[in-house]
């Protein structure tokens, strides 16, 4: 059940970042609402983990403020939870029992923070922000990632042919020769390759690919 609330999260269909506040104590939770009110960030409030699973995860962005200690389940199982499916907000924990194992299993899960109640208000709001800027710089990534994924997929066949040669440092006489076409064939290649990634240069272009697919062949077919 959520509780508590404090501005929209949604403006125009667009998800707006949110801090979502996860504790079975009401009186910590309004707490907390008051401390992420006070800065004017827009918050969403649960009083248990499971609550805040049973929304609709796909596209949240944000960051989540949770205490350790919650019946049926705790926050470190939600962030085992989160992790399993594929959701990367940044969490930070609170507790009045900062148990060492809890604090060593909790930031090796990826944490932001671990704060041990009572804890500053300044430092909180200090790592919510921070939290907010993680996400929303990972937000971006993807989103640039996805862009240029889908530009990636107008490549014709011969066309990632071509790219492969250009980003293992080939020269365009090279990649004519190994692929049978004319040099001109392959420079035509590279002039629209180039548009259709809509970059401005080799290394650029470079760039992009790298940026994009870091992991994996360039030309996966």
């Amino acid at each position: 059940m959520i509780f508590l609330t404090s501005m929209t999260t949604k403006q125009s269909g667009r998800t707006v970042p949110t801090v979502y506040l996860i504790d079975d104590d009401p009186v910590v939770t309004f707490l907390l609402g008051d401390i992420v009110e006070s800065v004017s960030l827009p918050y969403v409030a649960f009083n248990s983990a499971l609550k805040f699973l049973e929304q609709d995860l796909d596209g949240l962005q944000g960051c989540i403020v949770s205490d350790v200690r919650m019946p049926e389940l705790s926050g470190l199982e939600l962030q085992d939870e989160l992790r399993r499916r594929g959701v990367n907000l940044p969490i930070i924990f609170i507790s009045a029992y900062a148990e060492v194992l809890s604090v060593v299993r909790a930031m090796r899960g990826g944490a932001l923070d671990f704060f041990q109640k009572p804890f500053s208000s300044q430092d909180l709001i200090e790592r919510i922000q921070d939290g907010l800027r993680i996400d929303r710089e990972r937000s971006e990534l993807l989103a640039r990632n996805r862009k240029i994924g889908e530009r990636m997929a107008l490549l014709t066949p011969r066309e990632k042919d071509v790219l492969q040669g250009i980003f293992e440092g080939k020269l365009t006489k090279v990649i004519a020769d190994e692929l049978g076409i004319g040099v001109r064939t392959a420079e035509t290649y590279r002039h629209l390759i180039m548009r259709k990634l809509e970059a401005g240069s080799i290394a650029e272009l470079v760039r992009i690919v790298v940026e994009a697919m870091p992991k994996r062949s360039v030309v996966a077919q």
